[in-house]
């Protein structure tokens, strides 16, 4: 147990006994925490932690569970059913597929996935797949209860509310470790940075001399994905169609979000703004926010803009240049990019060897999500996956109207975040043990249920996003 750990598991427990609501609102709070541990388990390439929004994520489920017994009922909210059925069948895959290294029982060589680590490990059923599983089970069920925990106006506004004071918090906490970095003052990596795996230690990187920024994420990437999934909340404040706290503070959130956004030096928060952008475009055309001309001329000029402001800054100031030279153009050239180039190469292998369900959950390394779907749980299980993906974001598109509600605001918001979300996975593949992931899948879900006939379902009154 980790120092964190004993002041939240008392936090935990007194909740769990008096508020689920508080409980659920700790565990949407910690959610972008991905490298703050309540305890840890062995150390470096084999120490794994239990942390914190799976404390309370934890103890929520409990709770509903017990509230569940209670009243005898376990059904699924017809509104969300199909989604959820979706999921729950990409999940049954990914169990069958365990079957795959009892096949093969080591038939087939596992190349490591370390560049310059060329060992070969026959394929077997192991513990491993078993906990990837686990962590698997244990983030659908986040999903289907957080789109069941929000599928009335005010209780997605409450969520979005304190996911947007944890992005708040985070971004001030990278702040911090960016002063730190900058005025060689030790930061205390021991407070939220205090995970025993070795995935953990993303604090200590630092790019052509610079410290780069992970606050309390795992690494740069992780807390680049997540603050990129979490911006599109504070839109509404940019097109005064409404607000999470208030315009001021939601516009003021946007800004901190870039600002820190790229001061992390991360490729993934570059792209993942690049591509935020290119996904926004559409959403407003088809809101009817603006016209399609209007989008163009917009897409236009602020590519013009953007690049502008790169070869300036990179001209005139040295460090951005380097920054910007190794983050962006050696990225891929570099150790980090032939690595992830080496474990999508050795996937795809395994895959085109066992394409029906794949070599078996929890068996397969890739830095690509299709790639380690494919590769994990074979053509099966990515058609489950994409499938249940395919209709939330279809279901959201499908029932986009005018941001005029609560509803059509939320449901922009979060097609966006899981959007944006699902493209930089392509880079720092599938966030399974994270929970920011089954989040915003989960609010996602809970937004595009209006494509039910409204009149067995009707829905609950509007309220300011």
């Amino acid at each position: 147990m980790t120092p964190l750990g004993y002041i939240m598991l008392p936090i935990g427990m007194a909740a769990l006994l008096m508020s689920k609501r508080w409980l659920y609102r700790f565990f949407v709070f910690f959610t972008l925490f991905s490298a703050s541990s309540a305890a840890n388990f062995g150390e470096g390439d084999n120490g794994s932690a239990l942390q914190l929004w799976m404390l309370f994520g934890f103890l929520w489920l409990l709770r509903l569970l017990l509230d569940r017994l209670s009243t005898l009922s376990f059904s699924i909210d017809r509104r969300i059913l199909r989604p959820c059925l979706w999921l729950m069948t990409f999940l049954l895959v990914a169990s069958v597929s365990l079957i795959m290294p009892v096949y093969i029982n080591g038939a087939l060589a596992i190349t490591s996935p370390s560049l310059g680590n060329g060992s070969e490990t026959p394929l077997l059923l192991t513990w491993h797949n078993v906990t990837q599983l686990l962590y698997l089970v244990f983030g659908v069920l986040i999903t289907i209860s957080v789109a069941h925990s929000n599928l009335r106006d005010e209780e997605r506004h409450d969520t979005e509310r304190i996911l947007l004071l944890s992005a708040l918090f985070v971004s001030l906490w990278g702040l911090f470790q960016f002063l730190c970095n900058l005025t060689g003052i030790p930061y205390p990596d021991f407070i939220f940075n205090n995970s025993g795996s070795a995935s953990g230690k993303g604090f200590l990187e630092t790019l052509s001399g610079v410290g780069r920024i992970s606050s309390v994420a795992t690494e740069p990437s992780m807390f680049a994905q997540g603050l990129i999934a979490v911006l599109p909340l504070t839109l509404p404040a940019w097109l005064k169609r409404g607000s999470v706290f208030s315009v001021p503070v939601d516009r003021a959130c946007s800004v901190l979000f870039i600002v820190s956004l790229i001061l992390s030096t991360s490729s993934t928060a570059y792209l993942g703004l690049a591509i935020l952008g290119i996904l926004l475009l559409p959403v407003l055309v088809r809101t009817r926010t603006v016209s399609t001309a209007k989008a163009l001329k917009i897409a236009v000029i602020a590519s013009a803009f953007v690049a502008v402001v790169f070869a300036a800054s990179a001209s005139s100031i040295p460090i951005v240049g380097d920054v910007l030279n190794v983050a962006l153009l050696q990225k891929f050239t570099d150790s980090s990019g032939m690595e992830r180039a080496m474990t999508i190469s050795l996937a795809f292998g395994y895959f085109q060897q066992f394409p029906i369900l794949g070599i078996g959950w929890g068996s397969a390394t890739s830095h690509d999500l299709l790639v380690k779907l494919l590769s994990n749980v074979g053509l099966v299980g990515t058609f489950a996956f994409l499938g249940a993906i395919f209709w939330v974001l279809r279901a959201n598109w499908r029932a986009m109207s005018p941001l005029v509600s609560s509803t059509s605001l939320s449901r922009a918001a979060w097609s966006l975040g899981l959007a944006a979300f699902l493209f930089t996975s392509v880079l720092i593949t599938f966030p399974l043990a994270f929970g920011n992931f089954w989040l915003v899948l989960g609010m996602a879900i809970s937004t595009g249920w209006t494509l039910v006939p409204a009149r067995k379902f009707p829905a609950g009154p509007e309220v300011p996003l």
